[in-house]
């Protein structure tokens, strides 16, 4: 009797990296898809690319899914899916009411529909053969869920991103009976979410952030306009803002597309709760006191075309902050940006703002939606798993949870800390392996959200070749009868560092000088004429710590 195949646990994105999740679990013939994000750019942004994507080449190239099944709603989870629909556009995509809302709109924004299935915590559904149950689990999105799935191998629970909220703002704790029940009936693997993994104790309450705002708005330093610059998807935050503006007689201005957006998704859906007299248009900010606004934008990570970028440059038609505004940064920073914040804030205290960012004052103005260590080590002793997975975290991340979960009692030969592309097996009875296989993973690279072909490495590359060097245009113009030069090549550059008219003549002398070493059949080869005229160029950039410059050779044949 055949050996029954191992189920397959196969990251696509997220493991090595902070955004860009999508994982792939395999049972047999049966295969699904769990999340389907974006990531970020740091250095990459400076090359003209806004988001990355992750490359689905490993899922293209077998058989459709029998479902994406989506943990919650934040671009990093599902900011991919317009490019996972283009190979699979009638694969069930599996979401909680709040998380398929949010879809839809970002869908339409590319002109896709889905195949959208709403559900809800303790639902028993399946996909194939594989059976999935959402489990409710707090985050700093509403509606987040995580994943038990039954395979052959047993049961794997995928926690998607959590942290332990005793008092959160919308009530939805984490479903600690079912996740210990689970634990009682026996984990396979549990996949679990590593972005605080290096962060001793337990995260703090959004309730508390709230607390602190509320005290802020009423305080010392409120004597001007508040602007509380956030991500427009956190929207507990969103509602402690509201509530601190109600307690201290202020209206709201809403700026940048994201935020708005999200409130008014929010409000119509019932997750977030206030008057709709509290909000005012940017048009009309002017006709209020400054002490009776606050204005809730997006721009915390010193994006340049954000709402609170422009507010810091004075470039908002309506709205100009000035001595004694208070500017709060309710986020952390995301790495890679740094030197934006850094600039933004400078920008800020330019206008006279006094600026608050997270520990910069005593009083809570931010709070990871990530568990730290106590409360991994408390999803870990609730479910007992037999193996570990760590997910959805730079590498240093995955170690650190990893170890966390052999200190707990988890075999050591049952923790993986894998990367990208690597494959975990189960099999029924056994402790987890790690294949030795290694899938096709990778990146494309996205000029804009819109967009629907990736930049790709290669082009990547000449950008960045670019960037370092520059580039020399050598234009040619030829007699396509005789192969003869018609007029002497001309050089133009572009970003060359040392290109004077001395070294430019040089250039061109060389040029001419290999074109001269050219037989008339070479002459009359378009391509062996542009090798030389890029060679005669180069030559003129000696070896050593000069770089040389991109050489594009153009010839022009009459």
């Amino acid at each position: 009797m055949p050996a029954t195949p191992p189920v397959r646990i196969v990251p696509l994105g997220g493991l090595g990296e902070v955004g860009m999740n999508c994982l792939a679990l395999e049972d047999g013939p049966d295969r699904v898809v769990i999340d389907c994000g974006l990531l970020f750019p740091g250095a990459e942004a400076q090359l003209g690319v806004e988001v990355i994507a992750p490359d689905l080449h490993f899922l293209r190239a077998g058989d459709e899914p029998k479902a994406v099944l989506l943990t919650h709603a934040h671009e990093d989870h599902i900011g991919g899916l317009p490019w996972l629909l283009r190979a699979f556009p009638d694969v069930p995509i599996f979401g909680t009411r709040y998380t398929l809302a949010v879809v839809k709109e970002k869908l339409a924004e590319h002109g896709r529909s889905a195949n959208l299935r709403e559900i809800a915590p303790r639902s028993q559904l399946l996909a194939g053969g594989i059976g999935f149950e959402p489990l409710q689990v707090p985050h700093s999105i509403p509606d987040a869920v995580g994943y038990a799935l039954r395979t052959s191998a047993g049961t794997v629970v995928h926690t998607g991103d959590f942290k332990i909220d005793w008092s959160p703002i919308d009530g939805r704790l984490l479903d600690v009976r079912r996740f210990s029940e689970l634990g009682a009936e026996g984990v396979a693997c549990l996949l679990s979410d590593s972005t605080n993994a290096e962060r001793e104790g337990t995260s703090t309450s959004e309730r508390e952030v709230g607390e602190s705002l509320a005290r802020i708005f009423t305080g010392p330093l409120a004597r001007g306009r508040i602007a509380v610059a956030m991500f427009g998807s956190n929207v507990h935050r969103v509602q402690s803002v509201m509530k601190a503006a109600l307690g201290a007689g202020r209206k709201i201005c809403l700026l940048g597309r994201s935020m708005t957006q999200s409130v008014r998704l929010s409000l119509a859906m019932g997750f977030l709760n206030c008057p709709l007299d509290l909000f005012i248009d940017p048009e009309t900010a002017d006709h209020f006191a400054p002490r009776e606004l606050v204005i809730l934008c997006t721009g915390a990570q010193g994006e340049a075309r954000a709402g609170l970028s422009r507010l810091a440059l004075g470039e908002h038609p309506n709205i100009r902050l000035e001595k004694d505004d208070l500017v709060i940064l309710s986020a952390r920073n995301i790495p890679g940006s740094e030197r934006s914040v850094a600039t933004l804030i400078d920008n800020l205290v330019r206008r006279g703002c006094r600026v608050l960012e997270p520990g910069s004052t005593n009083e809570l103005v931010h709070t990871s939606g990530h568990a730290s260590q106590g409360e991994l080590r408390m999803m870990i002793d609730l479910l007992q798993p037999k193996s570990f997975v760590p997910v959805h975290g730079e590498f240093r991340m995955l170690t650190a949870h990893a170890r966390l979960a052999q200190s707990a009692g988890v075999a050591l030969q049952g923790c993986h800390a894998i990367e990208d592309g690597d494959v975990v097996e189960l099999r029924e009875g056994a402790l987890a392996t790690r294949s030795g296989e290694r899938v096709p993973v990778g990146r494309i690279y996205l000029d804009g959200r819109g967009a629907e072909s990736g930049v790709g490495e290669s082009l990547l590359r000449d950008r960045q070749l670019l960037a370092d060097t520059g580039v020399l245009i050598c234009l040619c113009v030829l007699d396509r009868k005789t192969g003869e030069l018609i007029r002497p090549p001309e050089l133009l550059g572009k970003g060359i560092a040392g290109l004077d008219e001395a070294r430019a003549a040089q250039a061109i002398a060389a040029a001419i000088e290999a074109f001269a070493e050219l037989g008339y059949k070479e002459r009359t080869d378009r391509g062996s004429v542009e090798e030389a005229l890029r060679r005669g160029v180069r030559s003129c950039w000696k070896k050593g710590s000069e770089k040389k410059p991109m050489v594009m050779p153009v010839v022009v044949e009459l």
